[in-house]
């Protein structure tokens, strides 16, 4: 009994260790081959404006389109404070005038995530984006809301 369990931990001994160890061979290597990098295009109501007033409020839509690659999502800020997207209307906002402390121009921020298209791991789970910003000057007219 005794010579048995010698003879099962010795070749326990002999065949784990071999598996613990990994070799690097070429067989297991992967070079992503980027592809073309992404076209973008962004159409807002504020393109054709001049510093647009917020007197009661300021509706904003937007329509991105990318080419060779996929829209993750939309961030703007505005007079540090985030805005986030209605929710009646798809690829749109509103701008209210509280969210400045005083009258004046500000600057809004739009911030457009997509895909890299470099074909890389993190870029094939989405995990992987390009980042554009976009500057719109606004001005809150908070006189005119009293």
């Amino acid at each position: 009994m005794k010579s048995s369990i010698y003879t099962l931990l010795a070749v326990v001994l002999l065949v784990l260790p071999q598996s613990c160890f990994y070799s690097d061979s070429e067989l297991y290597r992967v070079d992503p081959v980027p592809g073309n990098p992404p076209v973008f295009s962004m159409i807002t109501n504020l393109d054709t404006l001049y510093h647009p007033a917020v007197n009661d409020s300021l509706h904003v839509s937007y329509q991105v389109e990318i080419e060779n690659g996929d829209f993750y999502y939309m961030y703007a800020v505005i007079a540090n404070t985030a805005v986030y997207d209605s929710d009646t209307t798809r690829g749109s906002f509103w701008i209210y005038p509280e969210l400045a402390t005083d009258s004046g121009v500000d600057t809004l921020y739009i911030d457009l995530y997509y895909s890299t298209n470099s074909n890389s791991l993190a870029d094939q789970v989405g995990y992987e984006a390009t980042l554009e910003i976009i500057k719109f000057a606004v001005d809150f007219n908070l006189e005119d809301t009293k």
